[in-house]
Protein backbone atom coordinates (compact mmCIF):
# COMPACT_ATOMS: atom_id res chain seq x y z
CA UNK A 1 0.00 0.00 0.00
CA UNK A 2 1.91 2.80 1.15
CA UNK A 3 5.01 4.18 3.22
CA UNK A 4 7.73 6.26 4.19
CA UNK A 5 6.00 9.11 6.31
CA UNK A 6 7.03 12.55 5.41
CA UNK A 7 8.57 11.44 1.99
CA UNK A 8 7.50 13.87 -0.51
CA UNK A 9 6.52 12.49 -4.04
CA UNK A 10 7.97 14.45 -6.38
CA UNK A 11 5.48 13.75 -9.12
CA UNK A 12 5.61 16.02 -12.21
CA UNK A 13 8.30 18.04 -10.88
CA UNK A 14 10.44 14.94 -11.33
CA UNK A 15 8.96 14.26 -14.91
CA UNK A 16 11.18 16.18 -17.04
CA UNK A 17 14.18 16.37 -15.67
CA UNK A 18 13.06 11.72 -15.63
CA UNK A 19 11.02 12.28 -18.80
CA UNK A 20 13.11 9.00 -19.95
CA UNK A 21 12.72 6.53 -17.29
CA UNK A 22 15.48 3.96 -17.41
CA UNK A 23 15.01 0.45 -16.62
CA UNK A 24 16.20 -0.51 -12.88
CA UNK A 25 18.31 -3.77 -12.16
CA UNK A 26 16.51 -6.62 -10.87
CA UNK A 27 14.70 -5.94 -8.00
CA UNK A 28 16.95 -6.84 -4.73
CA UNK A 29 15.86 -8.85 -2.39
CA UNK A 30 17.60 -8.58 0.92
CA UNK A 31 19.87 -11.73 2.70
CA UNK A 32 17.49 -12.45 4.88
CA UNK A 33 14.51 -12.78 2.11
CA UNK A 34 16.93 -14.89 -0.06
CA UNK A 35 17.16 -17.46 2.06
CA UNK A 36 13.83 -18.73 1.92
CA UNK A 37 11.03 -19.32 -0.30
CA UNK A 38 7.47 -20.76 1.12
CA UNK A 39 3.74 -20.34 0.29
CA UNK A 40 2.39 -17.01 1.74
CA UNK A 41 -0.91 -17.40 3.50
CA UNK A 42 -2.65 -13.91 2.21
CA UNK A 43 -6.10 -13.15 4.14
CA UNK A 44 -8.84 -11.79 2.38
CA UNK A 45 -12.12 -10.48 3.18
CA UNK A 46 -14.64 -12.77 0.90
CA UNK A 47 -15.43 -11.18 -2.38
CA UNK A 48 -18.77 -9.21 -3.32
CA UNK A 49 -18.34 -8.55 -6.71
CA UNK A 50 -17.85 -9.83 -9.90
CA UNK A 51 -13.93 -10.54 -10.73
CA UNK A 52 -13.43 -8.64 -13.45
CA UNK A 53 -10.01 -7.06 -14.35
CA UNK A 54 -11.97 -3.69 -16.26
CA UNK A 55 -14.57 -3.31 -13.93
CA UNK A 56 -14.20 -4.59 -10.94
CA UNK A 57 -14.03 -2.11 -7.90
CA UNK A 58 -14.77 -4.39 -5.07
CA UNK A 59 -11.56 -4.23 -3.24
CA UNK A 60 -10.51 -8.23 -2.17
CA UNK A 61 -11.63 -9.18 -6.23
CA UNK A 62 -8.88 -6.09 -7.05
CA UNK A 63 -6.36 -8.22 -5.09
CA UNK A 64 -7.37 -10.89 -6.40
CA UNK A 65 -6.72 -10.22 -10.47
CA UNK A 66 -4.12 -7.89 -9.16
CA UNK A 67 -1.83 -11.07 -7.74
CA UNK A 68 -1.62 -12.33 -11.14
CA UNK A 69 -1.62 -9.42 -13.09
CA UNK A 70 0.54 -6.17 -14.04
CA UNK A 71 0.64 -2.71 -15.32
CA UNK A 72 2.97 -0.81 -17.01
CA UNK A 73 3.85 1.06 -14.52
CA UNK A 74 3.79 0.88 -10.24
CA UNK A 75 4.20 3.39 -7.68
CA UNK A 76 6.15 2.69 -5.00
CA UNK A 77 5.41 3.54 -1.35
CA UNK A 78 7.33 7.31 -1.23
CA UNK A 79 5.61 8.14 -5.09
CA UNK A 80 8.27 7.08 -7.07
CA UNK A 81 7.22 5.71 -10.35
CA UNK A 82 8.69 1.92 -10.86
CA UNK A 83 8.97 0.48 -14.30
CA UNK A 84 7.06 -2.50 -15.00
CA UNK A 85 5.70 -4.26 -17.93
CA UNK A 86 7.63 -0.52 -19.14
CA UNK A 87 10.93 -0.29 -19.05
CA UNK A 88 11.20 3.97 -19.88
CA UNK A 89 8.96 6.71 -21.36
CA UNK A 90 9.33 9.81 -22.53
CA UNK A 91 6.92 12.84 -23.31
CA UNK A 92 6.93 14.82 -26.33
CA UNK A 93 7.80 18.55 -26.20
CA UNK A 94 4.31 19.30 -26.40
CA UNK A 95 3.63 17.56 -23.94
CA UNK A 96 0.28 15.88 -25.76
CA UNK A 97 2.35 12.76 -26.15
CA UNK A 98 3.43 9.76 -23.85
CA UNK A 99 5.91 6.82 -24.97
CA UNK A 100 6.39 3.78 -23.54
CA UNK A 101 8.42 1.30 -24.38
CA UNK A 102 7.53 -2.55 -23.28
CA UNK A 103 9.96 -4.33 -21.64
CA UNK A 104 11.94 -6.95 -23.44
CA UNK A 105 11.03 -10.44 -22.57
CA UNK A 106 8.33 -9.54 -20.70
CA UNK A 107 5.53 -12.42 -21.14
CA UNK A 108 1.88 -13.44 -19.80
CA UNK A 109 1.90 -16.63 -17.38
CA UNK A 110 1.36 -18.59 -20.41
CA UNK A 111 4.61 -18.18 -22.01
CA UNK A 112 3.35 -15.59 -24.44
CA UNK A 113 4.89 -12.52 -24.75
CA UNK A 114 3.58 -8.96 -23.96
CA UNK A 115 3.04 -6.83 -27.02
CA UNK A 116 1.91 -3.20 -28.07
CA UNK A 117 -1.51 -4.75 -29.33
CA UNK A 118 -2.27 -6.45 -25.98
CA UNK A 119 -1.75 -2.96 -24.42
CA UNK A 120 -3.79 -0.66 -27.02
CA UNK A 121 -6.64 -3.63 -26.59
CA UNK A 122 -6.66 -2.82 -22.99
CA UNK A 123 -6.97 0.44 -22.97
CA UNK A 124 -9.41 0.77 -26.24
CA UNK A 125 -11.54 -1.93 -23.06
CA UNK A 126 -10.82 1.11 -20.18
CA UNK A 127 -12.06 4.25 -22.59
CA UNK A 128 -14.59 2.01 -24.50
CA UNK A 129 -18.06 4.74 -25.39
CA UNK A 130 -19.52 2.00 -23.07
CA UNK A 131 -17.19 1.10 -20.90
CA UNK A 132 -18.45 -0.01 -17.01
CA UNK A 133 -14.09 0.27 -15.73
CA UNK A 134 -14.12 2.43 -12.67
CA UNK A 135 -10.36 3.49 -14.76
CA UNK A 136 -12.97 5.25 -17.51
CA UNK A 137 -12.87 8.20 -14.74
CA UNK A 138 -9.14 8.66 -14.76
CA UNK A 139 -8.92 8.93 -18.34
CA UNK A 140 -11.86 10.58 -19.42
CA UNK A 141 -10.81 13.59 -21.27
CA UNK A 142 -6.96 13.26 -20.45
CA UNK A 143 -6.63 9.95 -23.08
CA UNK A 144 -7.33 10.66 -26.74
CA UNK A 145 -6.02 7.47 -28.50
CA UNK A 146 -3.59 4.80 -27.57
CA UNK A 147 -1.55 3.29 -30.80
CA UNK A 148 1.21 0.59 -31.37
CA UNK A 149 4.67 3.26 -31.75
CA UNK A 150 7.94 2.14 -33.55
CA UNK A 151 9.22 -0.94 -32.52
CA UNK A 152 8.23 -2.50 -29.22
CA UNK A 153 6.45 0.86 -27.83
CA UNK A 154 3.25 2.50 -26.95
CA UNK A 155 1.96 5.57 -27.69
CA UNK A 156 -0.80 7.86 -26.00
CA UNK A 157 -1.98 10.68 -27.35
CA UNK A 158 -3.72 13.28 -24.90
CA UNK A 159 -6.48 15.63 -25.22
CA UNK A 160 -4.82 17.98 -23.35
CA UNK A 161 -1.47 18.63 -21.21
CA UNK A 162 -1.20 15.94 -18.37
CA UNK A 163 2.22 16.57 -16.60
CA UNK A 164 1.26 13.14 -14.35
CA UNK A 165 -0.05 11.10 -16.82
CA UNK A 166 2.26 7.74 -16.01
CA UNK A 167 0.65 8.15 -12.88
CA UNK A 168 -2.55 7.31 -14.12
CA UNK A 169 -1.84 4.00 -15.71
CA UNK A 170 -0.61 2.47 -12.17
CA UNK A 171 -4.61 2.97 -11.52
CA UNK A 172 -7.13 0.60 -10.44
CA UNK A 173 -8.28 -1.87 -13.25
CA UNK A 174 -5.05 -0.79 -15.42
CA UNK A 175 -3.31 -4.34 -15.97
CA UNK A 176 -2.28 -5.22 -19.11
CA UNK A 177 -4.69 -8.38 -20.40
CA UNK A 178 -3.91 -10.38 -23.48
CA UNK A 179 -5.63 -8.67 -26.78
CA UNK A 180 -9.31 -10.31 -26.74
CA UNK A 181 -9.58 -11.35 -23.62
CA UNK A 182 -13.06 -12.58 -22.65
CA UNK A 183 -13.24 -10.18 -19.24
CA UNK A 184 -16.44 -11.45 -17.77
CA UNK A 185 -14.79 -15.37 -17.82
CA UNK A 186 -11.78 -13.95 -16.63
CA UNK A 187 -11.96 -15.99 -13.42
CA UNK A 188 -12.44 -19.14 -15.51
CA UNK A 189 -9.29 -19.08 -17.69
CA UNK A 190 -7.17 -15.98 -15.84
CA UNK A 191 -4.36 -14.82 -17.73
CA UNK A 192 -1.97 -11.96 -16.34
CA UNK A 193 1.67 -10.48 -16.52
CA UNK A 194 2.47 -10.61 -12.85
CA UNK A 195 4.10 -12.61 -10.08
CA UNK A 196 2.05 -15.17 -9.56
CA UNK A 197 0.02 -17.81 -11.77
CA UNK A 198 -3.59 -18.12 -10.55
CA UNK A 199 -4.34 -21.73 -10.17
CA UNK A 200 -7.31 -22.47 -8.49
CA UNK A 201 -10.58 -19.89 -7.67
CA UNK A 202 -13.03 -21.47 -5.53
CA UNK A 203 -15.91 -19.48 -4.70
CA UNK A 204 -16.56 -18.46 -0.71
CA UNK A 205 -13.37 -20.12 0.17
CA UNK A 206 -9.93 -18.45 -1.39
CA UNK A 207 -7.49 -18.97 -4.20
CA UNK A 208 -4.71 -20.70 -4.62
CA UNK A 209 -1.52 -19.09 -6.87
CA UNK A 210 2.09 -20.56 -7.80
CA UNK A 211 5.04 -18.21 -9.16
CA UNK A 212 5.00 -17.19 -12.48
CA UNK A 213 8.08 -18.33 -14.49
CA UNK A 214 7.55 -16.00 -17.25
CA UNK A 215 7.14 -12.49 -14.70
CA UNK A 216 10.29 -10.52 -16.00
CA UNK A 217 11.90 -10.27 -12.41
CA UNK A 218 10.57 -14.04 -11.58
CA UNK A 219 14.52 -14.23 -9.48
CA UNK A 220 13.63 -11.81 -7.17
CA UNK A 221 10.09 -13.80 -6.17
CA UNK A 222 10.99 -15.92 -3.87
CA UNK A 223 8.03 -17.30 -2.41
CA UNK A 224 6.87 -20.73 -4.21
CA UNK A 225 2.78 -19.43 -4.26
CA UNK A 226 0.38 -17.65 -1.96
CA UNK A 227 -2.70 -19.63 -0.88
CA UNK A 228 -5.65 -16.70 -0.23
CA UNK A 229 -8.00 -17.22 2.58
CA UNK A 230 -11.77 -15.98 2.63
CA UNK A 231 -12.88 -14.48 5.91
CA UNK A 232 -16.13 -12.84 6.75
CA UNK A 233 -14.65 -9.88 8.52
CA UNK A 234 -11.53 -8.28 10.15
CA UNK A 235 -12.17 -9.99 13.83
CA UNK A 236 -12.05 -13.16 11.58
CA UNK A 237 -9.14 -12.53 10.17
CA UNK A 238 -7.37 -11.40 13.00
CA UNK A 239 -8.57 -14.94 14.92
CA UNK A 240 -7.20 -16.65 11.88
CA UNK A 241 -3.81 -14.38 12.48
CA UNK A 242 -3.79 -15.05 16.11
CA UNK A 243 -4.32 -19.15 15.30
CA UNK A 244 -1.14 -18.85 12.67
CA UNK A 245 -3.61 -19.26 9.65
CA UNK A 246 -2.77 -16.34 7.81
CA UNK A 247 0.70 -14.37 7.61
CA UNK A 248 -0.47 -10.76 7.80
CA UNK A 249 -3.24 -9.07 9.30
CA UNK A 250 -3.77 -5.33 8.41
CA UNK A 251 -6.51 -2.91 9.25
CA UNK A 252 -5.89 -3.49 13.40
CA UNK A 253 -3.92 -1.95 15.83
CA UNK A 254 -0.83 -3.93 16.94
CA UNK A 255 -2.50 -3.97 20.35
CA UNK A 256 -4.97 -5.88 18.82
CA UNK A 257 -2.85 -9.24 17.66
CA UNK A 258 -2.45 -9.39 21.46
CA UNK A 259 0.48 -11.55 22.57
CA UNK A 260 0.77 -13.44 19.17
CA UNK A 261 4.16 -12.95 18.10
CA UNK A 262 4.59 -10.87 15.61
CA UNK A 263 6.55 -7.60 13.79
CA UNK A 264 5.20 -4.70 12.55
CA UNK A 265 6.05 -3.72 8.93
CA UNK A 266 4.68 0.02 8.22
CA UNK A 267 3.77 0.46 4.76
CA UNK A 268 2.84 4.34 4.73
CA UNK A 269 0.14 6.10 3.51
CA UNK A 270 -3.18 3.97 2.75
CA UNK A 271 -6.24 5.90 2.42
CA UNK A 272 -8.72 8.02 3.48
CA UNK A 273 -12.84 7.80 4.04
CA UNK A 274 -14.34 10.51 2.69
CA UNK A 275 -17.71 11.70 4.26
CA UNK A 276 -19.78 12.26 0.94
CA UNK A 277 -22.74 15.26 0.55
CA UNK A 278 -25.00 15.33 -2.19
CA UNK A 279 -24.64 18.91 -2.97
CA UNK A 280 -28.19 18.55 -4.48
CA UNK A 281 -30.35 17.24 -1.88
CA UNK A 282 -31.50 18.97 1.41
CA UNK A 283 -30.18 19.50 3.80
CA UNK A 284 -26.80 19.34 2.44
CA UNK A 285 -27.12 21.76 -0.50
CA UNK A 286 -26.41 24.73 2.54
CA UNK A 287 -23.25 25.09 2.16
CA UNK A 288 -23.18 26.29 5.68
CA UNK A 289 -24.47 22.67 6.83
CA UNK A 290 -21.58 20.76 5.37
CA UNK A 291 -19.27 23.60 7.15
CA UNK A 292 -21.02 23.21 10.30
CA UNK A 293 -20.66 19.71 10.31
CA UNK A 294 -16.81 20.17 9.17
CA UNK A 295 -16.53 22.34 12.33
CA UNK A 296 -18.28 20.26 14.42
CA UNK A 297 -15.60 17.45 14.27
CA UNK A 298 -13.50 16.13 16.43
CA UNK A 299 -10.56 14.76 14.35
CA UNK A 300 -7.86 13.58 17.09
CA UNK A 301 -10.54 11.79 18.41
CA UNK A 302 -11.40 10.27 15.64
CA UNK A 303 -8.18 9.36 14.71
CA UNK A 304 -7.94 7.64 18.06
CA UNK A 305 -11.32 5.86 17.58
CA UNK A 306 -11.62 4.83 14.19
CA UNK A 307 -8.30 4.44 13.42
CA UNK A 308 -6.35 3.11 16.88
CA UNK A 309 -4.46 6.06 16.36
CA UNK A 310 -3.07 4.67 13.43
CA UNK A 311 -3.73 8.26 11.01
CA UNK A 312 -3.01 11.85 10.56
CA UNK A 313 -5.86 14.59 10.89
CA UNK A 314 -6.94 15.60 7.46
CA UNK A 315 -8.40 19.28 6.33
CA UNK A 316 -11.00 18.16 3.38
CA UNK A 317 -9.22 18.57 0.92
CA UNK A 318 -7.57 15.28 -0.81
CA UNK A 319 -3.65 15.68 -0.43
CA UNK A 320 -1.75 13.08 1.01
CA UNK A 321 1.23 14.03 3.32
CA UNK A 322 3.39 12.23 1.15
CA UNK A 323 2.68 14.63 -1.94
CA UNK A 324 5.45 17.05 -2.52
CA UNK A 325 3.33 19.94 -3.45
CA UNK A 326 1.24 20.77 -0.06
CA UNK A 327 -1.19 23.47 0.03
CA UNK A 328 -0.23 26.38 1.83
CA UNK A 329 -2.27 29.31 4.38
CA UNK A 330 -5.43 26.92 4.68
CA UNK A 331 -5.78 26.65 8.81
CA UNK A 332 -6.31 23.60 10.01
CA UNK A 333 -9.60 22.74 11.13
CA UNK A 334 -10.63 21.41 14.76
CA UNK A 335 -13.88 21.01 16.96
CA UNK A 336 -14.94 24.29 17.60
CA UNK A 337 -18.95 24.13 18.58
CA UNK A 338 -19.55 28.55 19.01
CA UNK A 339 -18.60 28.33 14.74
CA UNK A 340 -21.07 25.55 14.45
CA UNK A 341 -23.80 27.66 16.72
CA UNK A 342 -22.60 31.07 14.12
CA UNK A 343 -23.23 28.91 10.97
CA UNK A 344 -26.60 27.12 11.86
CA UNK A 345 -27.87 30.51 12.64
CA UNK A 346 -31.09 30.35 10.79
CA UNK A 347 -31.40 26.82 9.98
CA UNK A 348 -33.86 24.97 11.65
CA UNK A 349 -32.48 22.12 13.95
CA UNK A 350 -31.03 19.52 14.49
CA UNK A 351 -30.45 19.11 11.12
CA UNK A 352 -31.25 15.03 10.35
CA UNK A 353 -30.06 13.30 7.81
CA UNK A 354 -28.72 9.01 7.44
CA UNK A 355 -25.03 8.06 6.73
CA UNK A 356 -24.90 5.04 4.30
CA UNK A 357 -21.99 3.14 3.95
CA UNK A 358 -20.68 -0.26 4.70
CA UNK A 359 -19.63 -2.07 7.32
CA UNK A 360 -15.97 -1.97 7.07
CA UNK A 361 -16.34 1.92 7.20
CA UNK A 362 -19.46 1.41 10.65
CA UNK A 363 -16.90 2.42 13.03
CA UNK A 364 -15.73 5.58 11.60
CA UNK A 365 -19.66 6.21 10.68
CA UNK A 366 -20.41 5.69 14.68
CA UNK A 367 -18.04 8.02 15.44
CA UNK A 368 -19.13 10.88 13.50
CA UNK A 369 -22.28 10.09 14.70
CA UNK A 370 -21.84 10.35 18.10
CA UNK A 371 -19.60 13.61 17.65
CA UNK A 372 -22.63 15.09 15.75
CA UNK A 373 -25.50 14.13 17.92
CA UNK A 374 -23.20 15.27 21.07
CA UNK A 375 -23.44 19.32 19.96
CA UNK A 376 -27.58 18.94 20.39
CA UNK A 377 -27.57 20.45 16.10
CA UNK A 378 -27.08 17.76 14.62
CA UNK A 379 -29.57 14.19 14.82
CA UNK A 380 -27.54 11.34 12.50
CA UNK A 381 -28.57 7.72 11.47
CA UNK A 382 -26.34 5.37 10.07
CA UNK A 383 -27.50 2.63 7.21
CA UNK A 384 -24.52 -0.31 7.08
CA UNK A 385 -24.85 -2.27 4.31
CA UNK A 386 -23.26 -4.84 3.06
CA UNK A 387 -19.70 -3.97 0.40
CA UNK A 388 -21.31 -5.94 -1.61
CA UNK A 389 -24.78 -4.18 -1.70
CA UNK A 390 -23.23 -0.57 -1.40
CA UNK A 391 -21.35 -0.83 -4.34
CA UNK A 392 -24.06 -2.63 -6.35
CA UNK A 393 -26.34 -1.09 -9.42
CA UNK A 394 -25.02 1.11 -12.00
CA UNK A 395 -23.89 4.60 -11.66
CA UNK A 396 -27.31 5.88 -11.13
CA UNK A 397 -28.53 3.54 -8.79
CA UNK A 398 -25.74 2.28 -6.64
CA UNK A 399 -25.89 3.50 -2.91
CA UNK A 400 -22.29 4.79 -3.18
CA UNK A 401 -23.09 7.30 -5.57
CA UNK A 402 -26.68 8.56 -5.13
CA UNK A 403 -27.42 8.01 -0.98
CA UNK A 404 -27.26 11.46 0.29
CA UNK A 405 -24.83 11.02 2.47
CA UNK A 406 -21.65 8.54 2.29
CA UNK A 407 -18.42 7.12 3.58
CA UNK A 408 -16.53 5.61 1.08
CA UNK A 409 -12.86 4.94 1.17
CA UNK A 410 -10.29 6.28 -1.32
CA UNK A 411 -6.90 4.88 -1.97
CA UNK A 412 -3.58 7.19 -1.84
CA UNK A 413 -3.50 8.82 -5.41
CA UNK A 414 -2.61 12.01 -7.15
CA UNK A 415 -4.59 15.48 -5.74
CA UNK A 416 -5.98 16.02 -9.24
CA UNK A 417 -6.45 12.64 -10.06
CA UNK A 418 -9.10 12.75 -6.80
CA UNK A 419 -10.10 15.96 -7.59
CA UNK A 420 -11.07 14.30 -11.37
CA UNK A 421 -12.96 11.97 -9.53
CA UNK A 422 -14.14 13.15 -6.48
CA UNK A 423 -15.09 16.68 -7.62
CA UNK A 424 -15.30 17.26 -11.09
CA UNK A 425 -18.46 18.53 -12.85
CA UNK A 426 -20.09 14.68 -14.34
CA UNK A 427 -17.33 12.29 -13.24
CA UNK A 428 -18.69 8.80 -12.84
CA UNK A 429 -17.36 8.60 -9.52
CA UNK A 430 -18.59 12.20 -8.45
CA UNK A 431 -20.77 10.86 -5.11
CA UNK A 432 -21.21 14.31 -4.37
CA UNK A 433 -23.06 15.75 -7.63
CA UNK A 434 -20.65 18.81 -6.88
CA UNK A 435 -19.68 21.35 -9.70
CA UNK A 436 -17.43 23.88 -9.90
CA UNK A 437 -15.85 25.43 -13.29
CA UNK A 438 -13.61 27.69 -11.76
CA UNK A 439 -11.97 23.92 -9.73
CA UNK A 440 -12.05 22.27 -13.01
CA UNK A 441 -10.18 24.48 -14.36
CA UNK A 442 -7.66 25.30 -11.48
CA UNK A 443 -7.08 21.60 -11.91
CA UNK A 444 -7.08 21.51 -15.35
CA UNK A 445 -4.28 24.60 -15.07
CA UNK A 446 -2.42 21.94 -12.70
CA UNK A 447 -1.53 19.22 -14.54
CA UNK A 448 -0.81 21.25 -17.47
CA UNK A 449 2.41 22.97 -15.70
CA UNK A 450 5.85 22.00 -14.57
CA UNK A 451 6.72 25.13 -13.19
CA UNK A 452 6.91 24.94 -9.18
CA UNK A 453 5.75 28.42 -8.44
CA UNK A 454 2.62 28.22 -10.41
CA UNK A 455 1.67 24.49 -8.91
CA UNK A 456 2.30 25.91 -5.51
CA UNK A 457 -0.34 29.29 -6.75
CA UNK A 458 -3.00 26.50 -7.81
CA UNK A 459 -2.64 24.19 -5.10
CA UNK A 460 -3.44 26.68 -2.40
CA UNK A 461 -6.44 27.44 -4.93
CA UNK A 462 -7.90 24.51 -5.53
CA UNK A 463 -7.48 23.53 -1.75
CA UNK A 464 -9.52 26.93 -1.05
CA UNK A 465 -12.21 25.92 -3.04
CA UNK A 466 -12.89 22.38 -1.26
CA UNK A 467 -12.22 23.27 2.28
CA UNK A 468 -14.62 25.80 1.66
CA UNK A 469 -17.72 24.11 -0.49
CA UNK A 470 -16.85 21.14 1.36
CA UNK A 471 -18.83 18.77 -0.49
CA UNK A 472 -16.33 16.06 0.66
CA UNK A 473 -14.96 16.11 4.67
CA UNK A 474 -11.67 14.26 4.87
CA UNK A 475 -11.52 13.78 8.72
CA UNK A 476 -8.20 11.39 8.40
CA UNK A 477 -4.98 10.18 6.35
CA UNK A 478 -5.17 6.68 6.89
CA UNK A 479 -1.52 4.79 7.50
CA UNK A 480 -1.11 1.13 6.49
CA UNK A 481 0.80 -0.83 9.17
CA UNK A 482 1.14 -4.60 8.13
CA UNK A 483 1.21 -6.78 11.00
CA UNK A 484 3.73 -9.91 9.92
CA UNK A 485 3.75 -13.04 11.38
CA UNK A 486 7.44 -13.54 12.39
CA UNK A 487 8.14 -16.32 9.84
CA UNK A 488 7.52 -13.63 7.24
CA UNK A 489 11.29 -12.07 5.98
CA UNK A 490 11.51 -8.96 4.42
CA UNK A 491 9.43 -6.03 3.74
CA UNK A 492 6.60 -4.61 1.14
CA UNK A 493 8.71 -1.80 -0.10
CA UNK A 494 6.06 -1.38 -3.00
CA UNK A 495 3.09 -1.94 -1.29
CA UNK A 496 0.14 -4.04 -1.36
CA UNK A 497 -2.38 -2.73 -3.55
CA UNK A 498 -2.89 -1.98 -7.42
CA UNK A 499 -0.67 1.21 -7.65
CA UNK A 500 2.27 -0.54 -5.46
CA UNK A 501 1.72 -3.62 -8.35
CA UNK A 502 0.79 -6.32 -5.19
CA UNK A 503 4.58 -6.55 -5.38
CA UNK A 504 6.02 -9.58 -2.88
CA UNK A 505 9.42 -9.68 -4.46
CA UNK A 506 12.29 -9.92 -1.76
CA UNK A 507 9.20 -11.59 0.42
CA UNK A 508 10.08 -15.06 1.68
CA UNK A 509 8.37 -17.44 4.45
CA UNK A 510 10.66 -19.61 6.76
Amino acid sequence: MRSAIGVLITTALALPVAALAASPAPHKASAAASSGAGVYNYPLITPQGTIDPLTTADVSAMTIVGLSSAQLVDENTSGTLIPQLASSWKVSSNGLQWTFDLRAGAKFDNGKPVTPADVVWTFDQVVAPKSESPALSSFKNILKSVAAGAGNSVVFKLAKKYSDFPYLLTGANTWILPSGTTVSAWIKNPVGAGQFELEKYTPGQGVTYKKNPYYWDASAVKLSGIDVKFYSSTQSELLAFQGGQVDEINGVAPQQVGSTAHRVDVAGWEKFDALVFNVTKAPLDNVKVRQAIAWALNRKQIVSAAYEGQAVSANDYPTFPDYGVQPKGIAQRSQNLSKVKQLLSGVSTPVTFTITTYTGEQTLAQAIQQQLDATGDFKVSIDALSEGAYYAGSNSTTPWLNAPVTITDWADRLPSQLESLLYAKGAAWNASHYANSQLDSLTSQYEGTTNTATRQKLANQIAEIEYTDVPVIIPAFDKLTLILSTKVKGSFTDGQDFNGGFDFRGISVS
